[in-house]
């Protein structure tokens, strides 16, 4: 709130700074509050990566107020070493578990493991180099792309596993469908965001891979999965995250769609902002609230 106050009082406000906000939003709140419910075991990496989280949290906020350049690249490290540190502790769990028998697992693993290269960007970001002929925006949207898409949203998918009852059979095989789709997609965001000014319809593919099997999951949650959910608030704060996703993904197969037409229905700031609020505020924040309050019944 502090960050995003500043932001208002003191900057010109433009997309880019739409997009640090989200991130800080993430940063601060979305990120620890799902590592929280993805945590497998309490080590002692688990351990360091609650003592590192505050540090680099707030200096990565910082990074955004300094010009992009070697002191900023410099602030935005710890971070990406956080991030590192959460791949790492699911990579040892995804060992330990033996999560590659599930789906559910295998999305929570794959969430843990998916958010080092969000790190990664944002220090290419900071650090203000040519990075295969990127526009600025683009470096960012992928750094964020994987810490809500490939993070947040994996992540959650896969808790939502473990409310299908034993007697939906058929639901469970429609949802190891969509999990296999989704365990693959952001790689294929992210290859279609490299290859978008070369080949839009390459990225135009890429969105539907992901963003298809990600508005069906929302079609198939709402309806045979949240009323097996026991708490009440956390049905609604469900039912109010997959319709908020289902907007979403939306506005996300328009903007994808838009590169491979002759009429533009979206551009970047109006997706950022659609897009990017809806699905921060409207499902991701929605989706943890709804998942920690079921973890209290």
């Amino acid at each position: 709130m502090i960050f995003v106050i500043l932001q208002l009082l003191f900057k010109e406000i433009h997309t880019e700074q739409y997009v640090q906000m989200l991130l800080v939003f993430a940063y601060g709140t979305l990120i620890p509050l799902t590592l929280s419910l993805a945590k497998t075991e309490y080590t002692k990496l688990y351990q360091t990566l609650l003592t590192v989280h505050p540090i680099s949290f707030i200096l990565a906020c910082i990074s955004f107020w300094i010009d992009r350049g070697i002191v900023s690249f410099i602030l935005s490290l710890p971070w990406f070493g956080f991030t590192a540190l959460i791949a790492l502790y699911g990579l040892s769990s995804l060992v330990k578990t033996r999560a590659w028998e599930t789906m559910p697992k295998m999305l929570v693993h794959a969430g843990l493991l998916y958010i080092v290269i969000g790190g990664g960007w944002l220090s290419l970001h900071r650090l203000n180099v040519d990075v295969l002929h990127f526009q600025d925006i683009l470096i960012l949207l992928t750094s964020i792309h994987f810490h809500y898409a490939a993070f947040v949203t994996i992540i959650a998918f896969g808790l939502m596993g473990n409310f299908i009852r034993p007697s939906q059979s058929i639901v469970r095989r429609i949802y190891n469908g969509l999990g296999a789709f989704l365990l693959v997609g952001p790689i294929f965001v992210a290859i279609g965001i490299t290859f978008s000014p070369v080949s839009p319809l390459i990225e135009f593919l890429s969105v539907v891979e992901f963003v298809v099997p990600i508005a069906l999951f929302a079609i198939l949650s709402l309806v045979f999965i949240v009323p097996n959910v026991k708490s009440s608030k956390a049905r609604t704060f469900m039912t109010v995250a997959f319709f908020s996703l289902f907007v979403s993904m939306s506005f996300a197969f328009l903007y994808g769609y838009g590169h491979i037409s002759e009429i533009s229905v979206l551009d970047i700031p109006l997706m950022v902002f659609v897009h990017g609020f809806v699905n921060s505020f409207g499902f991701s924040l929605c989706m943890i609230l709804a998942l920690w309050h079921e973890n209290q019944v």
